[in-house]
C-alpha cells in the first residue's frame, strides 16, 4: 500500500474515531502511520497533520518521538493551521513541569482529587507508564507519608534511585530498610517489597500512609504467578495478600495497578470475589488494557524458508530452532532494535545461546553490529566477570558475543548490568525467561517466541500478553514486532482473559490458618469459622503476647503454636548451646556460625517447615554420623567466604564435582530464594518466640537476650550496615559489599574498574 492509500485510510480511522469514540483503535492506526511515515520525506502539511493526529489520539510523544529520532524538518509556524494551533494547546495541557503526560494518564491523575477519598485498581499495557504516572499523583496531591510496594528488589532499588535523583522529590526522606528510624512529622517515602513491608509492620503496626502504590498487583493471585522457575510461587501470593489487605486499613488514598488483568465487572457472578474486595474497601476500577500505545506486529514463522517481517525479507532456511533464531536476530536486529528471545525454562537460555556461540560467522555478524556502540562499561564488565567468575562460565562466553542471558539464577548486579547493556546496544540479543516481565525494562524492539509453556505450565493469555508487551518500547519505538517459533502464541493471546481473584474475599475458597488472619468472617465457611476460633482460643492460652505472636505473619498460627510448644521443652544446656548461635555470630561479625547449636534451632523448625528445598536440605545429613544437615555446611561456607565460596565448594569438593554453570545455578537459588525468603521466615519466627520464652524463664526484657538479628540480616541482605544494605539491595559486586561491611578501611585499591565505576555511583547515590 502506498503513502497515499495510507494517509486516506488514517483520514477515515480519524472519522470512524469521531463518529464511534473509539480511542484505542485510533490510536492503533495513528502509531501504526507513524510507524509507516517515519522514514519518508516530510513536508509541512505533512508534520501538520501528523501533529494534529498525534494529539487527537492522546499521545502527543508519538510526534516528539518523530521529531527526536527520524526527521530534521522543521515545522514553519507560519505554516500553522488552526487544527495544529488546537494540537498545540492540547499538547500543553498535558505537561506537568518538565514531564509530559499522555491523554490516558492525565484521565487517571484527573481522577484523584484532595475533597475525597481515592482508591483505584488502574490495569493497562507495559508500555501505559504506571509507575511514571505515581510520581506525577505523589507530585499533585501533596502527600506527607507514601508507600511504594515493588515486586522484585531489582524495582525497589531502581525506583529508589530514580527519586533520589529527583529534584521534585528532594524534601522527602526514602527509606527502603525495614529497620530504618523515621521522623512520622516529616515527609517520607517508604519503599518495600510485599515481605520487607511486613516485616516493617511488625515494629510499626500502626503507622498511618496518605497514600499507598501496590505495583503488579494481580500477584494476590496465586495462579497468575510465575512458576516454580522465578521464586517461590507457594507463598509470594500470601505476602502480596497480605500485605494489600494490612495496608487497606492504614493507607488513606492508594493505587492497585498491574498489566493486562482482567477485572470482574459489576455482572459478574461466579468469580466475584474481587469484586467484593473492591466493593468492601472503596476502590474504583480504572480499566485501559485496549490502550495499547506500542503498536505490536505478530509474525508465526512454520515451516516457510522465508519471511517478510515488518517489510523485511527473512531467510529462515530449513533449520534447526536455534538456527532459526540466529537468523531471525540476524536479520532483524541492530543495536537500536535488538531482540529478546522468551525461554520457558533457565536452562534453555543457557543451552539456546550455546548453540549460537557455535557459530562464529553468526557471532562475527552480532559483534559487528554493535561495534559502534560506546560502552566503556562492557569490556570492564567481563574482565571483572572473568577474574571473579572464571573463564568457563556461560554467562560470560555469551556477552563476548554481544549474547545475554538472563533468568533469575543469574546473581542479581550482573543481571543488573546485562539488562543496561542491552538497552544500551551493546548486546545484539537476550535470552530470557518470565524474569523479564518481572518488572525490568529494556528496549528490546523484537521479541522470539520459543515455547507456549512457562516452566512445565502452559503460558496463559495474561502471560502471553506481558511477554509480547516486552516488544517495542513507548518513546523509542511505535510498534515491536513479535515472532513466534510455531507455538500457538497468537491463540493465546487471543483465549478469553481469566478474570483476577481474591480468594479473601470468597466463602467458597479453600483457607489456611495464614488467610484467617486477614479473612471476614462472611467470607469464611462454617468449618473456618470453628477453626478460626479454635486457633484463637489457642493462641491466647499460650499466654504469647500479640506482637509477639503477629511476628512474621507469613507463617501461619498453628505452626507457631506447635513451634513455641517444641521451644518450651527445651533443656537448659540445649538454651544455653543455642545462645552460642548469637554469641560467636557477634564476635565474627556474622563470618562465624556455631555448627552445634544452629543444628539444635533446624531440629525445632523442620516440623513446620513447608518449602521441599528447605526440608530437604534440613533433612540431608554430612559429616561424622550425619550430625549436621547440608544446609549448615552451605551456610557457614556462605557465611565465611560469600558466594564465590560456595561455588567453590561445588565445583571442588562436592563428589561428583559439578560444572560451573550448574554449580553457579545451585548457589544462586540456595542464596536468592532458600536462604533469602524461606530460611529467613522460620529463623525469624524462632528467633522471635525462643527470646521471647528465655525472657519469661529468666526474668528479663526479652530484647537484651541476644538473637539472631545478625544472621537474619546477614541472609535477607548479604551485609550487616545500613550502606551496605542498601547497596545490595541496589545490585552491586561482592567485593563492594565487603567494603561497605568491613568494621576497618579497605583498600580500595582492590577494586577492579568495574568495581571502582560501581563504587563511584554507589557513592554518589547513597552519600
Amino acid at each position: 500500500m502506498d503513502r497515499f492509500e495510507r494517509t486516506a485510510d488514517i483520514i477515515k480511522e480519524y472519522y470512524n474515531y469521531k463518529h464511534t469514540a473509539d480511542a484505542a483503535t485510533f490510536i492503533k492506526s495513528v502509531c501504526n502511520y507513524f510507524d509507516f511515515i517515519k522514514n519518508e520525506s516530510l513536508s509541512d502539511a505533512d508534520l501538520n497533520l501528523l501533529l494534529f493526529l498525534a494529539n487527537e489520539a492522546g499521545i502527543p510523544q508519538y510526534y516528539d518521538l518523530l521529531k527526536s529520532k527520524y526527521t530534521n524538518v522543521k515545522l514553519d509556524y507560519e505554516n500553522i493551521n488552526s487544527l495544529t494551533m488546537s494540537a498545540l494547546f492540547h499538547d500543553a495541557s498535558l505537561i506537568r513541569g518538565r514531564s509530559k503526560l499522555h491523554r490516558y494518564q492525565k484521565q487517571v491523575l484527573d481522577c484523584f482529587f484532595y475533597s475525597q477519598r481515592n482508591r483505584y485498581v488502574l490495569t493497562a499495557p507495559t508500555s501505559f507508564g504506571k509507575t511514571f504516572l505515581v510520581y506525577e499523583i505523589i507530585q499533585k496531591m501533596h502527600y506527607q507519608n507514601v508507600l511504594l510496594i515493588f515486586p522484585a528488589i531489582s524495582l525497589l532499588s531502581e525506583n529508589y534511585a530514580r527519586i533520589r535523583s529527583s529534584e521534585a522529590f528532594s524534601d522527602y526522606a526514602i527509606h527502603s530498610l525495614s529497620e530504618e528510624e523515621f521522623d512520622i512529622t516529616q515527609k517520607n517515602i517508604f519503599i518495600f517489597t510485599p515481605e520487607r513491608f511486613l516485616s516493617f509492620m511488625d515494629s510499626h503496626p500502626s503507622l498511618h500512609f496518605n497514600f499507598a502504590f501496590i505495583d503488579e498487583v494481580y500477584k494476590i493471585d496465586n495462579s497468575f504467578v510465575i512458576d516454580q522457575e522465578t521464586l517461590g510461587e507457594n507463598e509470594r501470593d500470601i505476602a502480596y495478600r497480605l500485605a494489600l489487605e494490612f495496608i487497606c486499613t492504614l493507607a488513606d488514598d492508594m493505587l492497585l495497578a498491574g498489566p493486562y488483568m482482567a477485572l470482574p465487572t459489576v455482572e459478574t457472578e461466579s468469580r466475584e470475589s474481587f469484586n467484593n474486595f473492591a466493593r468492601d474497601n472503596g476502590f474504583v476500577f480504572l480499566r485501559y488494557n485496549q490502550f495499547e500505545i506500542v503498536s505490536k506486529e505478530y509474525t508465526t514463522v512454520k515451516s516457510k524458508q522465508q519471511y517478510i517481517i515488518d517489510g523485511i525479507e527473512v531467510e529462515i532456511g530449513q533449520a534447526s530452532k536455534t538456527r532459526k533464531i540466529g537468523n531471525i536476530v540476524r536479520a532483524l536486529s541492530t543495536s537500536t532494535e535488538n531482540t529478546i528471545i522468551y525461554c520457558s525454562r533457565k536452562s534453555d537460555t543457557e543451552s539456546y545461546a550455546r548453540q549460537l556461540l557455535s557459530d562464529q560467522g553468526l557471532i562475527t555478524a552480532f559483534q559487528t553490529k554493535c561495534s559502534n556502540v560506546n560502552a566503556p562499561v562492557y569490556e570492564m564488565f567481563l574482565a571483572h566477570l572473568q577474574n571473579t567468575f572464571g573463564d568457563d562460565w556461560i554467562v560470560l562466553r555469551a556477552l563476548r558475543g554481544r549474547i545475554g542471558i538472563h533468568h533469575s539464577l543469574v546473581p542479581k548486579y550482573i543481571q543488573k548490568e546485562i539488562i543496561n547493556l542491552f538497552n544500551c546496544g551493546a548486546l545484539i540479543c537476550l535470552f530470557s525467561t518470565t524474569t523479564i516481565t518481572e518488572g525490568v525494562n529494556t528496549s528490546a524492539k523484537n521479541i522470539i517466541i520459543t515455547s507456549g509453556k512457562k516452566g512445565a505450565k502452559s503460558l496463559k493469555q495474561f502471560d502471553a500478553k506481558n511477554i509480547a508487551g516486552r516488544a517495542g518500547r513507548f518513546q523509542q519505538h511505535y510498534s515491536g514486532r513479535v515472532i513466534d517459533l510455531n507455538n500457538g502464541f497468537e491463540k493465546i493471546i487471543d483465549r478469553v482473559p481469566e478474570l483476577l481473584e481474591h480468594k479473601n474475599y470468597d466463602v467458597k475458597t479453600p483457607k489456611t490458618d495464614v488467610d484467617y488472619q486477614i479473612t471476614k468472617d462472611q467470607y469464611l465457611s462454617a468449618k473456618d469459622l470453628q477453626e478460626k476460633e479454635s486457633i484463637s482460643l489457642k493462641v491466647s492460652e499460650s499466654g504469647i503476647p500479640t506482637d509477639v505472636f503477629n511476628s512474621f505473619k507469613v507463617v501461619g498460627p498453628k505452626d507457631k503454636l506447635s513451634l513455641y510448644e517444641a521451644i518450651e521443652k527445651l533443656s537448659v544446656e540445649e538454651v544455653n548451646i543455642i545462645k552460642q548461635v548469637s554469641l560467636k555470630l557477634a564476635m565474627s561479625n556474622a563470618k562465624n556460625l556455631h555448627w552445634g547449636g544452629f543444628q539444635i534451632i533446624l531440629d525445632l523448625i523442620l516440623p513446620i517447615v513447608r518449602e521441599e528445598k528447605l526440608k530437604q536440605l534440613i533433612t540431608s545429613r554430612v559429616g561424622i554420623q550425619g550430625q549436621y544437615s547440608l544446609i549448615t555446611v552451605l551456610l557457614s561456607s556462605y557465611l565465611r567466604g560469600g558466594f564465590i565460596s560456595m561455588i567453590g565448594y561445588y565445583t571442588d569438593r562436592h563428589t561428583p564435582p559439578k560444572k560451573k554453570d550448574e554449580a553457579i545455578r545451585m548457589v544462586a537459588d540456595f542464596v536468592y530464594n532458600v536462604f533469602k525468603y524461606h530460611l529467613v521466615k522460620y529463623l525469624g519466627i524462632f528467633d522471635v518466640f525462643f527470646r521471647y520464652w528465655v525472657s519469661i524463664v529468666e526474668n528479663v526484657d526479652m530484647d537484651i537476650i541476644p538473637g539472631l538479628g545478625m544472621l537474619l540480616q546477614k541472609l535477607e541482605y548479604n551485609a550487616l550496615s545500613p550502606i551496605a544494605r542498601k547497596a545490595s539491595d541496589y545490585g552491586v559486586p561482592f567485593k563492594l559489599i565487603d567494603c561497605y561491611d568491613s568494621k576497618v578501611e579497605y583498600d580500595k585499591r582492590k577494586f577492579d574498574d568495574y568495581e571502582k565505576r560501581v563504587d563511584e555511583e554507589v557513592c554518589k547515590l547513597f552519600q
